[in-house]
């Protein structure tokens, strides 16, 4: 059966409790590299199943990987992304010719979708759809970490019922980026810090925000470990 996304209602939110002792990680947009991905996770000695690993989103697109990566998302233990705008996109583009012409051109990287059949496509999307959230927050050691893809409410509490405007804006807008570069903090209230991607460039912290979206801009992965996302937040770098 055809998957309906006209009204597009994804998971606004989830809780990730980290038990003592477990180590946790968060990582920049991926865009379908898993090589570059199993390269940095290998650095840490990541343990898949026992260990947490967070990803800001944009998983698909670009890369050979794409496939690969929802499933490896969404159906290993204790491995959560928050959507980024371009799993939006395939989503869009799934129910919406334009939509999904628009996902392949080049500068959007969706062409990856022509190796499989509408079947394989619309389980890809019920993957997505049925495991990865708008936001995700993560407790570790008595601290808070909030996760979305490209920007943050005022107030962290707004993603918990967040409304379709509040979505795209998260998903999409780069204003508190370009605050960021400008010298101009936002701080998200009510969480410790927030990791979003979204945006090629640098690892790049202001007020109690940090983006770790470096794969196209540096050629590697940004995996930084829970404490280093807390340290990153409190020392502005």
């Amino acid at each position: 059966m055809r998957l309906q996304y006209s009204n597009f209602n994804p998971i606004k939110h989830y809780l990730v409790q980290a038990q003592p002792g477990q180590r946790v990680f968060f990582c920049g947009d991926v865009h379908g590299d898993k090589k570059a991905l199993d390269h940095e996770l290998s650095k840490v000695n990541f343990a898949e199943g026992k260990d947490i690993l967070i990803l800001a989103g944009d998983i698909i697109d670009r890369g050979d990987f794409s496939a690969e990566l929802v499933e490896f998302v969404c159906k290993t233990n204790h491995v959560y992304s928050v959507i980024g705008n371009h799993e939006q996109m395939f989503l869009h583009g799934l129910e919406d010719e334009l939509a999904r012409m628009m996902h392949v051109q080049p500068n959007n990287g969706g062409s990856w979708t022509e190796q499989y059949d509408e079947e394989q496509l619309q389980a890809l999307g019920k993957m997505i759809l049925e495991n990865m959230p708008v936001a995700i927050t993560v407790e570790f050691e008595g601290m808070r970490i909030g996760v979305t893809h490209a920007c943050a409410p005022d107030n962290w509490h707004e993603v918990y019922d967040a409304d379709s405007d509040l979505q795209d804006e998260i998903m999409w807008a780069r204003i508190q980026f370009k605050m960021a570069k400008t010298g101009k903090d936002h701080v998200c209230k009510g969480i410790d810090a927030v990791v979003h991607g979204h945006v090629t460039d640098f690892k790049t912290v202001s007020g109690n925000h940090i983006w770790i979206d470096t794969l196209f801009h540096t050629g590697s992965l940004t995996l930084l470990s829970a404490k280093e996302v807390l340290d990153s937040v409190i020392s502005g770098k």
